[in-house]
């Protein structure tokens, strides 16, 4: 709060101001007006919460049969919510809330020259048994995928039918991605492990660690 007398010094020169003509606040000059204002609260950005029952991974690895059928038909399919240029990819931009949403080419820096290597990504989200534990049919809702440049990227069901999915960068900050890779080191260790036969899996494994660090 301001000192008394500084106060008082600012309320004379409003009143003499005031019968001077130079400026007209009539009856509202209070205290109240002259003491400074509050700033508002800072944006609190809420991450993704770890426990978010739709970000959930399966509990038990899917049997290999399920995976290797799911392998054979997912497919990828572009969502102009997360590209930050989507006229480079034919399409329209997107027209929802503007919340909570990451862009592949912003972001991640994976940008349609990429887009030869998400089959391959695809394939380890599935191979993996990165799932998620809702599932739309037969078909998990979410995949998640470790990416060579360290990126974990989530992949949304987009068409059920076609076993569709578009996919987003998880920011370094999200805790999720920690979930992902703790599953994939699990996988790993399994006899059973498909997974070692994609020759940039442990690549992509060190920089994701070191980027979610």
């Amino acid at each position: 709060m301001a000192p008394a007398h500084g106060r008082f010094g600012v309320k004379l020169l409003v009143a003499i101001g005031s019968l001077l003509g130079w400026f007209d606040y009539g009856p509202c000059v209070t205290d109240e007006f002259l003491m400074p204002r509050k700033k508002p609260p800072s944006r609190i950005v809420v991450q993704r919460s770890r426990n978010n029952v739709k970000r959930r991974l399966v509990s038990v690895l899917p049997a290999l049969e399920s995976r290797l059928a799911l392998a054979e038909c997912v497919r990828y399919g572009a969502y102009s919510k997360h590209k930050y240029k989507p006229d480079a990819y034919g399409l329209a931009p997107y027209a929802g809330m503007d919340v909570d949403r990451t862009y592949c080419d912003a972001h991640a820096s994976f940008g349609k020259e990429s887009a030869s290597r998400i089959p391959a990504l695809l394939r380890r989200a599935v191979m993996l048994g990165l799932w998620s534990e809702q599932h739309v049919g037969e078909v998990p809702s979410l995949l998640w995928t470790v990416d060579e440049s360290g990126w974990v990227f989530e992949l949304r069901m987009t068409n059920v039918a076609q076993a569709q999915y578009h996919g987003y960068p998880l920011l370094s900050g999200d805790a999720f991605a920690k979930r992902v890779l703790a599953r994939v080191a699990e996988v790993c260790r399994a006899q059973e492990n498909p997974a070692a036969q994609d020759p940039d899996l442990r690549a992509a494994i060190v920089a994701a660690e070191t980027f979610y660090r």
